[in-house]
């Protein structure tokens, strides 16, 4: 009866010490979504780029893993400069997408997703995510 308990408890601390990816952790994941708006210059008629962030309100989701087709298990809503936060991550792989909106030729406007994959590697570590562009040309 004793080995069979120290038989269970091994077993229990082994399949105990690797915890997948999501909250319970101590890693951020950070980052900011904003806009590149191309334009030709009407007194050069050279083209210009600027950028500018977005308001407040846009939404970023994030997948526990790398499957983009997963449904979203967490979402931000950005603050006034666009930046968003994720906190309380464990170690793993993280995917984070928004989305842009595009409109056609025939004024019909379309969403699409941008995705973005992070590792996080390490505990207590702050993981800035490259910025979200979303493009508009004009």
């Amino acid at each position: 009866m004793r080995n069979f308990l120290v038989v269970c408890s091994l077993a229990l601390v082994f399949t105990a010490c690797e915890k997948p990816e999501g909250e319970g952790g101590t890693s951020v994941i950070e980052g900011q979504v904003y806009k590149i708006f191309t334009f030709q210059n009407p007194s050069t008629g050279a083209w210009d780029t600027s950028y500018f962030q977005l308001d407040a309100g846009k939404d970023v989701f994030v997948i526990y893993g790398n499957d983009k087709s997963e449904v979203y298990d967490d979402k931000f809503e950005t603050d006034y400069n666009g930046k968003y936060h994720f906190e309380y991550l464990r170690k793993g792989d993280y995917t984070l997408y928004t989305y842009a909106d595009s409109t056609d030729g025939s004024m019909v406007k379309h969403d699409y997703p941008i995705f973005k994959q992070i590792s996080i590697t390490s505990n207590n570590s702050i993981n800035k995510v490259a910025d979200f562009v979303i493009e508009k040309n004009q």
